[in-house]
């Protein structure tokens, strides 16, 4: 297997990941707080991380790409978290998933507009497709509009959305640089500290009181999200961003599908029409390869 589909399927693992680690966080959500459980998530997943990425620190890192990638760290986790959970708190559940899926089609947006890809009908076609097979898919769930005049959750909501698809752009010149693995790492060290931070200022426990069940769970979030964010990083060293990225249509898909077996949906053709429609996208957004700008190759990750 090469490089380039070795990249696909990390890039497929994430999304699958996110969408498993979306269904524990809903089981774990209600007894502990959402600063809590991101610190919990990230703290676990460092300890993934860390050792692989100890033993392979051999780059030497420039200060001022060491900062940026701490900045990008605490963007990428920290904030997009939090405004994610305060949009949340405000606006259905359905309607958030539906416009952070629209993070791939936003991503190529900002690629085409930095001159980082060229624009390719296709693989907008692919996303736009991904983007209507979720709406399908979120429509039979979807909750009557609540807050539709709170701005500043609508604000939190398309902050979130940006910063997902801004910092996917920002770090690939790191990850040309450096390998992933450290990058990710280091990203995720410094969002720990952050969130710590915020935990005890809004004081949050750091270790909640939870049950065996809840702390496997919340285990599993932090494995998934350990790995899933060093396959995100290792494939947006080797794919263009709006590429990696198509595959986030594939977490309300994993979400789903693991709550079929748990008897928690039933199987419809309104479900069978999203899994095509988002399925069909993802492989149509990302098989073309004429809107690829060349670029050098990423160092090991």
């Amino acid at each position: 297997m090469n490089d380039l589909a070795k990249a696909t399927c990390a890039a497929a693992l994430t999304g699958m990941l996110v969408g498993a680690a979306m269904v524990s966080t809903r089981t774990v959500s209600a007894d502990t707080t959402a600063e809590t459980l991101a610190f919990l998530r990230y703290a676990i997943g460092l300890v993934l991380l860390a050792p692989p990425a100890l033993r392979r620190w051999s780059a030497r890192f420039a200060a001022r790409d060491l900062l940026a990638v701490a900045g990008l760290g605490i963007l990428q986790f920290a904030l997009l978290m939090l405004l994610l959970n305060h949009a949340l708190a405000k606006l259905p559940a359905a309607t958030c998933a539906l416009v952070f899926s629209t993070v791939p089609l936003l991503t190529m947006c900002l690629a085409i507009g930095a001159g980082r890809e060229r624009f390719s009908w296709p693989r907008m076609a692919g996303a736009s497709v991904a983007v209507l097979g979720i709406s399908v898919l979120l429509a039979p769930s979807a909750a009557p509009m609540q807050g539709g005049q709170d701005l500043p959750a609508w604000a939190s909501l398309f902050g979130a959305t940006f910063l997902g698809a801004a910092c996917s752009l920002l770090y690939r010149p790191y990850l040309k640089k450096y390998p992933a693995l450290c990058v990710s790492a280091f990203a995720m060290f410094v969002s720990v500290l952050f969130l710590a931070a915020v935990c005890l200022l809004r004081r949050a426990p750091l270790v909640p009181e939870l049950s065996a069940v809840q702390w496997a769970n919340v285990t599993f979030i932090g494995l998934s999200s350990g790995l899933g964010y060093f396959c995100l990083l290792w494939a947006l060293g080797r794919l263009d961003a709006s590429r990696v990225m198509a595959f986030q249509a594939l977490a309300p898909i994993t979400a789903v599908a693991i709550e079929l077996l748990g008897a928690s949906y039933s199987l419809s053709w309104r479900l069978v029409g999203a899994f095509v429609l988002v399925l069909s996208g993802v492989w149509f957004g990302t098989r073309d390869r004429r809107g690829a700008a060349p670029g050098p190759s990423p160092s090991s990750g």
